[in-house]
């Protein structure tokens, strides 16, 4: 096998923490659906992992079917090894569902506030928190690098584990992510060690001048708390529907996965010198472990 084949296999035991799975057919949308993705099946996101050697994975809530969780639910009672993140309603939901989840292999709920543009409502978060408190659960946001300015502060009062989607989706129009607002505030928070960040969606943002020094600082400042994930299958988002129509299906990004796996084994060698394995069994086998409480025997 050329070194080239082995640079884009993940280490054995490697998690994928952080895909959607959406089937319109069985589980209709939200009807505020920001956007109408094409179908990705669980079949077909088990095909996508089997090529390129990952045992497990942690389905993520799709903001098209906000609170919602009816198909992460079937998805997890067909998954032999995985987790999930959810979003939920928490002044309407009980205790028995909360529990019904857990036991599902839920293990954190989502609070999206970029992919609509949504003010940081901090009682909500907190809220939110609270009702999942007596499960250990994370607490995974979605924002914009520039939104951690506001959110930062109310991280201790939240008093569980939080994982920033994205390497904190820095916006590549406004230059140099490590010189963006909000950027400082990140490094501060993984500095604490109750914060997390996915080493994901880089094909959001591919053209950031300094992404390869701005992934080296992350992995440099906070190794144990980083998770590799594809972020498949690769919506578009908002960003692809400008004229806002609802109906169209969007079709996904083009993305070469095993070429991202690559470009991720290169940060680690960097960052850790030589074969950059260790580093590397961190952000895919041993991080995610710790983050979504797996364990052998399940």
């Amino acid at each position: 096998m050329s070194s080239i084949d082995v640079d884009t296999i993940p280490p054995p035991g490697a998690w994928d923490s952080h895909v959607h799975i959406v089937d319109e057919d069985q589980f209709p949308l939200h009807p505020l659906h920001p956007f109408r993705p094409k179908k990705a099946l669980l079949s077909s996101l088990q095909a996508f992992h089997r090529s390129l050697g990952i045992q497990h994975a942690c389905l993520i809530a799709f903001s098209v079917y906000h609170t919602d969780y009816s198909s992460i639910l079937d998805a997890l009672s067909r998954l032999d090894k995985g987790r999930a993140v959810v979003c939920i309603d928490p002044s309407t939901i009980s205790d028995e569902e909360l529990q019904q989840l857990h036991d599902a292999g839920v293990r954190g709920i989502r609070i999206n506030m970029r992919t609509r543009g949504d003010p940081l409502n901090k009682a909500a978060v907190i809220a939110a928190a609270d009702r999942v408190r007596p499960f250990g659960w994370v607490i995974q946001v979605y924002i914009a690098l520039e939104q951690i300015v506001e959110f930062a502060p109310l991280v201790p009062q939240i008093g569980l584990p939080v994982v920033i989607d994205h390497i904190g989706a820095p916006d590549q129009a406004r230059g140099p992510g490590r010189l963006q607002p909000g950027y400082t505030e990140l490094i501060d928070l993984l500095h604490t060690g109750q914060v997390w960040t996915k080493l994901s969606g880089t094909y959001r943002f591919p053209n950031l001048p300094d992404l390869d020094e701005y992934v080296a600082d992350i992995l440099r400042t906070a190794p144990d708390q980083v998770v590799w994930a594809s972020d498949w299958p690769h919506s578009g988002g908002v960003e692809a529907n400008p004229g806002g129509d609802r109906k169209k299906v969007q079709e996904y990004r083009k993305v070469d996965d095993a070429a991202f796996i690559a470009r991720c084994r290169k940060w680690c060698r960097d960052v850790e010198g030589g074969t950059g394995e260790q580093l590397a069994r961190k952000i895919w086998v041993e991080n995610p472990r710790k983050l979504w409480q797996w364990d052998d025997d399940e």
